[in-house]
This record gives C-alpha cells, sequence and structure tokens, in this order.
C-alpha cells in the first residue's frame, strides 16, 4: 500500500501544471483582472482573424512556440491565457508553453468563436 502511495505522488510530481480549461464567460472574467493578476494573453491564430481585446501578443506560429521564447514573460509563473480561432491551435500552443516550463496556464475552450457567440466582444473579426 505504501509503495503504491508513493508511485501516485511521484506520478502527480511529474505530471506537472494542470492547464486550466475555461469557458468565454470565465474568459471574459479573468480579461477583467488582467492588471490585477499580471496576466500576459496571447493569441496563436494562423491567419489572423481577429483579437480579444487585451491581447498582449500574436504569435502566428503555433506549431513551434518555443521559437518566440524571448517575447514571452520571462516568469515561469506569469499566468498566461492562449486562445485562438476555435481552440484547436491554442490547445497545442498552451501544451507547449506547459513543455517550456510556464505553470499558470488558462486555455480559452472554443476560442474566438465560442466567446463571440457567448456574447463577448472580438475586434476585428473576420469570420461569419
Amino acid at each position: 500500500m505504501r509503495k503504491i502511495l508513493l508511485l501516485l505522488l511521484v506520478l502527480a510530481a511529474c505530471s506537472g501544471p494542470a492547464i486550466k480549461d475555461l469557458e468565454p464567460a470565465q474568459v471574459n472574467e479573468l480579461l477583467a483582472q488582467k492588471e490585477e493578476l499580471g496576466l500576459f494573453v496571447l493569441n496563436v491564430h494562423t491567419p489572423y482573424e481577429g483579437k480579444l481585446e487585451k491581447t498582449d501578443m500574436i504569435i502566428e506560429e503555433w506549431q513551434n512556440i518555443s521559437a518566440h521564447a524571448g517575447h514571452l514573460p520571462a516568469d515561469k509563473n506569469t499566468p498566461i491565457l492562449t486562445y485562438c480561432r476555435s481552440g484547436r491551435m491554442s490547445t497545442s500552443a498552451v501544451q507547449q508553453l506547459q513543455e517550456l516550463g510556464y505553470t499558470n496556464l488558462y486555455h480559452a475552450k472554443g476560442g474566438m468563436i465560442a466567446y463571440s457567440d457567448a456574447g463577448f466582444e472580438v475586434i476585428d473579426k473576420s469570420w461569419n
């Protein structure tokens, strides 16, 4: 029993921090607290089809986030919200951020489409 508990603790420690998938209303709440939290907002959609208000950076090379590491927050504990148009590209990007050692990661589930469908504003929205 003790060995099983030890194994579970080791596996939990190795799995790293969880990525928090957020619904549109939760994304909107997080964006409202951006300054207080020191939140970094990252759009990874290719090609550009719009953005959320308060976006800090757009990386259209979502397959290779590490190539842009010098432009990401130096503090690996900085909260980062990652999104794209539908959530597909940002799912990969947020996993790459986790592999780079970032520990406070948020993902906009359903991306800009879900956010817009929930009645929140997307700036420069270019899809119907």
